[in-house]
């Protein structure tokens, strides 16, 4: 009934599909961890936003370590703020205001 799969396909389960989960006004720290490499999971990553805009939003990340790339999917308020941040890195220290440091 479903027969072999076509050439060059390779078998096994398919990617799935990555979103993002921060939220437009969390801090820069968890923006990172959320687009951090989910193979090596360094933070050290690039993203690039794609065209397309609306409620297809989705970046282009590139993992600084290994390389390895992967399209993650944004909600428009994420897609605004990489956008906001593109020109300047994010800020990955915690802001201990919050009440999130333990000491």
């Amino acid at each position: 009934m479903f027969g072999p799969p076509p050439m060059g396909k390779p078998r096994g389960i398919e990617p799935l599909t990555e979103t993002a989960d921060f939220r437009a006004d969390d801090d820069g720290c968890f923006v990172a961890a959320s687009l951090s490499c989910p193979w090596c999971l360094s933070w050290d990553v690039g993203w690039k936003l794609r065209e397309g805009g609306g409620y297809d939003a989705h970046a282009t990340c590139r993992c600084g370590e290994c390389g390895r790339e992967r399209e993650v999917f944004l909600t428009p308020e994420q897609e605004l703020r990489l956008a906001l941040q593109e020109e300047r890195p994010l800020d990955t220290r915690p802001r201990s205001s919050d009440g999130l440091l333990a000491y």
